[in-house]
C-alpha cells in the first residue's frame, strides 16, 4: 500500500493570474517566489510552494498534491495505481489522476530538508518571508455525492487514513499524519470543491487576519467557529474569483497512532460547539447565492 507523508500544495485555477498573486500576497500574506508557463507558485513560509494559481478560463481547483513517503517512489506510485486499475499519467516530478469525482489528485516525491530547512522556523534567517501570513498549508474539503466512494478511494487509492466520520454518511475526514485531517469530504449529494484551509499561530492571529481581510472587502460567512469535529478554532472567507472558500484555522486536534475513526452525530455541536450552523450559502457557488451572501440580502429578506 502507499503511504504519504503530507499534502504538498495545491494548484487553482484562475482568470487573471496578475490580480489573483496579487490578492494572495497582500490580503493572505504569502510569498510569490515563481512564475512561469502561465502559473504562480507562492509560499507560506520557507517551503518552495505551497499553492500554485494557474491561468485558465476554467476557476476554481486543479488538483490537490500529497508529498509521497521518503521511502516510496513516484515508480512505486505507478506500480500502485497500475494494481488498482487507475488510470494516471507520469511528470517528471508527479503522478496524475482523477479521483471518482473527477477531483484532481498528484503524488509528488518527498521534499528532503537541507541546509536551514531542518532548522525550526525560528531559528531561520530570511529577507523574504513576512510576519502576518499563515504557517502552512494544511487541507482540503469537498463537497461529494457519495462519501463512501470518496473514503475508499483516498483510503485505498491515494493512501490516507480515516480519522472520524460525521453521521453514518454525512461527512469523512482523513489524515496522513498527526493532524485531524489533511481532506474531508461532505454529502451535499453534489460534487464541488469547498476549501483550501490554511494554519496559523493561534486565535490572535486568525482575529488579526480576519480584520485585514475586511479592510480588503473580503467577507466571513462563517465564523469564527469551534468545531466539534477536528477541534479546531476557524473561520472561513469567500474567494469567488476561485469558486470557493478559503479556511483560516488554529488547535487542531492530534492523532495518534492509537487512534480507532469515531462517529460524531450529524448535529448544531459536530460543527460548532459555540453555536449556529453555517448558513445556507455556504454549501453554494452560483452567482445570485454570492451576491446575495455579499449583500446580506437574506438578513434583509427575513
Amino acid at each position: 500500500m502507499i503511504k504519504l507523508y503530507d499534502i504538498d500544495h495545491v494548484s487553482l485555477g484562475v482568470e487573471d493570474l496578475d490580480a489573483a498573486a496579487h490578492s494572495w500576497q497582500v490580503e493572505f500574506g504569502l510569498l510569490e517566489r515563481e512564475r512561469e508557463n502561465g502559473r504562480a507558485y507562492l509560499a507560506c513560509n520557507y517551503e518552495p510552494y505551497s499553492l500554485v494559481l494557474e491561468k485558465t478560463n476554467t476557476p476554481g481547483i486543479q488538483y490537490a498534491a500529497y508529498n509521497l513517503h521518503p521511502g516510496f517512489s513516484l515508480a512505486d506510485a505507478e506500480k500502485h495505481l497500475r494494481e488498482h486499475h487507475v488510470d494516471y499519467v507520469r511528470t517528471d516530478d508527479a503522478v496524475a489522476f482523477t479521483d471518482p469525482e473527477g477531483n484532481g489528485v498528484r503524488l509528488v516525491p518527498y521534499r528532503r530538508r537541507a541546509g536551514q530547512d531542518v532548522l525550526p522556523v525560528a531559528s531561520r534567517q530570511t529577507s523574504e518571508i513576512r510576519p502576518g501570513g499563515p504557517r502552512r498549508l494544511g487541507h482540503v474539503n469537498y463537497l461529494v455525492a457519495d462519501v463512501d466512494a470518496m473514503v475508499d478511494f483516498y483510503t485505498t487509492v491515494v493512501g490516507q487514513q480515516l480519522t472520524d466520520r460525521l453521521g453514518s454518511d454525512a461527512g469523512a475526514f482523513l489524515r496522513v499524519g498527526a493532524d485531524h485531517h489533511v481532506n474531508a469530504f461532505v454529502n451535499t449529494g453534489t460534487p464541488h470543491f469547498h476549501h483550501v484551509a490554511f494554519d496559523l499561530v493561534d486565535f490572535g492571529q486568525i482575529r488579526q487576519s480576519f480584520d485585514h481581510l475586511a479592510q480588503h472587502g473580503r467577507w466571513f460567512p462563517w465564523g469564527p467557529v469551534r468545531h466539534g469535529i477536528g477541534g479546531n478554532l476557524a473561520g472561513y472567507v469567500r474567494l469567488p474569483e476561485a469558486e470557493c472558500f478559503v479556511e483560516l484555522y488554529c488547535d487542531m486536534e492530534q492523532i495518534d497512532d492509537q487512534h480507532e475513526p469515531r462517529e460524531f452525530p450529524d448535529d448544531r455541536k459536530s460543527s460548532n460547539v459555540w453555536g449556529m450552523l453555517p448558513p445556507r450559502s455556504y454549501f453554494r457557488f452560483d452567482k445570485e447565492t454570492v451576491e446575495a451572501e455579499r449583500e446580506s440580502l437574506r438578513a434583509i429578506w427575513d
